[in-house]
């Protein structure tokens, strides 16, 4: 005798899998729950992936059905915000038969801790991923300084080499 885990479960997993998170989301550190990332607010937070290099940040942003006009970027100080509004348009005389997503706002906010050139940041929106390139500010790059030896010091170090 099988069997059928589809007819045995009341709720779709899904539905239970979102609830369960909805419930535990303020105790985990999944970055979703703070007013900043639109927890409170009726906004919704975008999947962000982050990379940091000596030269600047890449982020990538999961952002289906978001065409580049709805989405809007801003900076204040170190701090990325993106912003956008998904709109679902109906056709007129019809009804709905199913719906899994509706309109919807995104909001993220990331401080990056660094400075970042704002002239020279690109944004670009590809197949549902919003990716941008932010490269540091030049003040705000590591930098090499080299130490130069005191008029005393090159005395004492010629004379321990015997020079």
């Amino acid at each position: 005798m099988s069997i059928d885990f589809r007819r045995a479960r009341p709720y779709s997993v899904v539905a239970v899998d979102r609830q369960f998170r909805e419930a535990l989301a303020p105790y985990f550190a999944l970055g979703t729950s703070s007013a900043a990332n639109g927890g409170t607010t009726g906004f919704q937070p975008l999947p962000v992936n982050v990379w940091e290099t000596v030269e600047g940040y890449e982020a990538t942003f999961l952002a289906p059905g978001l065409d580049a006009q709805s989405i809007y970027v801003t900076f204040h100080h170190d701090t990325l915000t993106i912003e956008a509004e998904l709109c679902s348009n109906m056709p007129e005389g019809a009804t709905v038969v199913w719906q899994e997503y509706g309109p919807a706002k995104f909001r993220r906010s990331l401080r990056l801790g660094t400075a970042v050139d704002l002239a020279r940041v690109e944004a670009q929106s590809v197949n549902g991923v919003l990716t941008l390139r932010m490269p540091k500010a030049e003040h705000a790059k590591p930098r090499h300084i080299q130490v130069q030896a005191g008029a005393g010091e090159a005395a004492s170090s010629a004379a321990r080499t015997g020079g």
